[in-house]
């Protein structure tokens, strides 16, 4: 991402052309050219700088953010050859950070923040209006567009959750929608290809091990809008740097590898399309117009200055787009022209209806698959449904045989209960009879116990009445002798 920052920027516009350069030691300068003519002016922007982005306005100013080697952010403003240095809300330099502009004339600023995305708006006419959004552990911002209504589009990288993920935010109150995740446990080893072209579709490319992943979201709803199914190549090289190039009907996705060759892709195709010589040498550039900021790879041809480069390629470009114009100011020239986009109009809806049918087709395989692993799921469940059921019926027979078994038990216990209460009964009845015939014979015991003791009484009295007369008798006996 770093090395983003340091990687030369060009902004062409109508009347001013502006080329930044960083240099080893830390110079940022502009150097502000013309098309037309030799004449070129150079501005020192800052001496002690180790990052940054540039973005125009709609009346070719130039917005600029430096990260200097004391880790502070500094805001300048480009006008011609008049530099100032303005205030900004941000004072210590994020890891990482983007800046882009619309046709209308709005600045927009995002940031990596502690556990947040730092996000700001610049009105027509106004300040810096500042927002904090809470997304993810520790979102990165890799790549950012606004479209025509007003949406910002964000593609996101969470260092924390190895998460690469799509975020939009709504106009005016920059509210989060939906995140959309493109790839999980995701090393950031290159920074995605990310494009939003003219008719506002949205493209996505991303390194993941050896294979290229393209996944794009169509402008408009359902059928034809929305997120694409991913599409998926074998990629058997190392990628260095990748970006998109619009092309009609589908842009162009070029990636820069290990050993200086660029390969070119059709995405749709699922093939390489073809991939430059070793010859051939390149060098990658941030270009800029009103709205759109991709990288380039410029031709380097031997003996040929950086800066010639530049103005080359600027001037085809102008070329392009001046022929384009005298072609219109011929009447037949005009008819063709108006026939060419006629055509192009019809190839591009084709090529809509041939994506929503495409899409209708995959949406109809995936019903068929969902609903052929929904019956595989169904029959295994409903396997299942019978099998416990006659695990259940066969253990619901062994209850009942057990039930019976046990209901017979019961009954046999029962009789044999009866039984013994009946013997028991008999020997209460026989155990009361032997109580009473115990009290009757204590009873008698204790009439027969009074008798004696009466008896014994009355023996006791007439045996000292037998004393008495024997003691008598005795000493009668005594006296005599």
């Amino acid at each position: 991402m770093n090395h983003l920052l340091t990687m030369p920027f060009v902004f062409h516009g109508q009347t001013n052309n502006y080329l930044l350069q960083l240099d080893p030691a830390g110079d940022l300068s502009s150097t502000r050219f013309s098309l037309t003519d030799d004449h070129t002016t150079t501005t020192l922007i800052q001496s002690d700088c180790t990052g940054f982005c540039a973005a125009g306005s709609s009346n070719e100013q130039l917005h600029i953010l430096t990260a200097t080697k004391e880790n502070r952010l500094k805001y300048y403003l480009l006008t011609g050859d008049d530099l100032q240095q303005l205030p900004f809300f941000v004072q210590t330099a994020p890891p990482a950070f983007t800046l882009t502009f619309t046709g209308s004339g709005q600045g927009y600023y995002c940031a990596e923040g502690q556990g947040r995305l730092i996000f700001a708006l610049l009105p027509e006419s106004g300040e810096w209006q500042f927002y904090e959004l809470l997304n993810g552990q520790q979102p990165v911002p890799l790549a950012m567009a606004v479209d025509l209504v007003g949406y910002v589009h964000l593609l996101l990288f969470d260092r924390s959750e190895k998460l690469l993920y799509y975020q939009s935010l709504e106009p005016k109150t920059y509210r989060t929608g939906r995140p959309f995740a493109l790839a999980s446990n995701y090393n950031l080893l290159t920074v995605p290809a990310f494009l939003l072209d003219s008719v506002q579709n949205l493209h996505l490319a991303w390194q993941e091990g050896d294979s290229l992943h393209y996944q794009a979201r169509l402008a408009g709803g359902w059928p034809s809008g929305g997120w694409q199914h991913k599409i998926t190549l074998p990629l058997p090289f190392s990628v260095q740097l990748m970006s998109f190039t619009e092309k009609y009907p589908q842009p162009e996705l070029w990636l820069l590898d290990e050993n200086k060759i660029v390969h070119y892709y059709n995405p749709l195709a699922a093939a390489e399309k073809s991939q430059s010589s070793a010859s051939e040498s390149f060098i990658p550039v941030r270009c800029a117009q009103l709205t759109n900021q991709q990288i380039r790879l410029l031709k380097q041809t031997e003996g040929t200055a950086f800066f010639a480069s530049v103005i080359k390629a600027l001037q085809e470009e102008t070329q392009i787009q001046t022929s384009r114009q005298e072609e219109e100011e011929s009447p037949l020239f005009l008819h063709a022209r108006r026939l060419m986009a006629e055509k192009k109009r019809l190839e591009y809806e084709l090529s809509k209806k041939e994506a929503s049918l495409a899409q209708l087709q995959h949406m109809l395989e995936l019903a068929q698959e969902n609903n052929r692993k929904h019956s595989i799921a169904v029959n295994e469940k409903l396997y299942e449904i019978n099998k416990r059921s006659r695990e259940l019926q066969q253990k619901n027979n062994q209850l009942e045989q057990e039930l019976q078994a046990l209901q017979t038990r019961l009954a046999e216990v029962q009789e044999k209960l009866s039984q013994a209460d009946a013997v028991n009964n008999e020997q209460r009845k026989q155990l009361t009879r032997l109580r009473n015939e115990l009290v009757t014979a204590l009873n008698k015991e204790k009439e027969q116990n009074k008798k004696i003791a009466l008896l014994e009484a009355e023996l006791a009295n007439k045996r000292g009445v037998w004393d008495t007369i024997t003691g008598m008798f005795q000493n009668k006996t005594s006296a005599k002798k």
